[in-house]
């Protein structure tokens, strides 16, 4: 859920197969539509453009990178270019991701430097980011996808558990406790399973039917809970907000837009980063983004207390830069019946 697999599958991946298969009518509408607004698409480039930079430095390799992105969003955009067209956007999709980003490919450039991204950097950044928030020394890695953050944490000492929807963790995850989830609300650990659950940019890939029950889930498994998110429309005031907006110039650019373009612009990064860039185009993407205000009211009403909120933005370690946030709660009620 969290961290999608590596795709280095058969040649056929993106070829005929693909029209068999149906990226949701709803995602699509929602691309489009940020796909139509210019002002949308020109951020989400700079971001991605930026992302991709760092993790290229050599300038030949900034110029396949460049050429690329171009491409890329040039024909994204022109997909929509008479109006909404879900169609010609799910076509476009696996064009790119099959033709241009060459999924089924591991040994293309591009993807030998994502997957070394996706399996080492990303996880050594998130992890020197988030250990000073875990409180306890248990973990649940909720959405644990690759399990490479997972393994992270327990080399550092932590007891860690994992579970998602499927079962994908490398090879370097697979001796942790592992429970798959049978539904998207079940609950695969008993109470008190761990100190905190780490919940890691996987909310808003679940729709607003099932979010109730896995928060009430996430109560009963662990004492506190460490969420990051994307989020938009960021309150004045926020725990870090005045120093990520004095350090990073796309988080300025992102809060100057209208709400509705910040949202759109995150619905246009998680498409490309996931569906193209990531090459899972059916992948379960709701684009329930809320802002921060939202997620306390839900979260205080499925027991638990948010604690702190701080700000992360546009953070340097990421090839697909996001506004993240990130949210510390506690379990409102200390006891849970089993």
């Amino acid at each position: 859920m969290a961290h999608g697999p590596f795709c280095g599958g058969n040649k056929d991946t993106y070829g005929m197969a693909a029209t068999r298969r149906t990226i949701p009518e709803k995602t699509l509408r929602t691309v489009s539509l940020a796909l139509r607004n210019q002002q949308v698409v020109n951020f989400v480039q700079t971001s991605v453009q930026s992302g991709y930079f760092e993790t290229f430095p050599d300038a030949l390799e900034r110029i396949r990178v460049q050429n690329l992105l171009d491409e890329a969003f040039e024909k994204l955009t022109l997909s929509q270019q008479g109006g909404v067209n879900p169609g010609k956007l799910a076509e476009t999709t696996y064009s790119l991701a099959g033709k241009t980003f060459r999924k089924g490919d591991s040994s293309f450039w591009f993807n030998q430097r994502y997957h070394v991204y996706k399996t080492r950097t990303k996880s050594e950044g998130d992890f020197q980011q988030l250990k000073p928030l875990i409180q306890g020394n248990s973990i649940l890695d909720y959405g644990c996808g690759s399990g490479y953050l997972a393994a992270r944490f327990e080399r550092d000492g932590y007891k860690v558990f994992t579970t998602d929807v499927l079962d994908y963790r490398y090879e370097e995850a697979r001796h942790l406790p592992f429970a798959r989830m049978n539904s998207a609300t079940g609950v695969p650990f008993p109470n008190d399973t761990a100190d905190t659950a780490l919940v890691h940019a996987v909310l808003h890939h679940i729709g607003p039917d099932e979010l109730p029950a896995i928060l009430r889930g996430l109560v009963g498994m662990a004492r506190h809970l460490l969420i990051e998110e994307d989020t938009y429309d960021l309150p004045a005031g926020l725990e870090g907000l005045d120093e990520k907006l004095a350090t990073q110039p796309l988080l300025r650019s992102f809060v100057r837009m209208p709400c509705h373009a910040q949202y759109q612009a995150l619905v246009l990064i998680d498409y490309f980063s996931n569906a193209i860039a990531q090459g899972i185009p059916e992948m379960n993407m709701p684009f329930e983004f809320k802002t921060v205000g939202e997620w306390q009211r839900i979260l205080e009403m499925s027991g638990f207390k948010v604690v702190r909120a701080l700000v992360t933005g546009f953070k340097p370690d990421r090839m697909h830069k996001s506004c993240h946030v990130l949210i510390l709660c506690d379990r409102a009620n200390r006891t849970v019946s089993s």
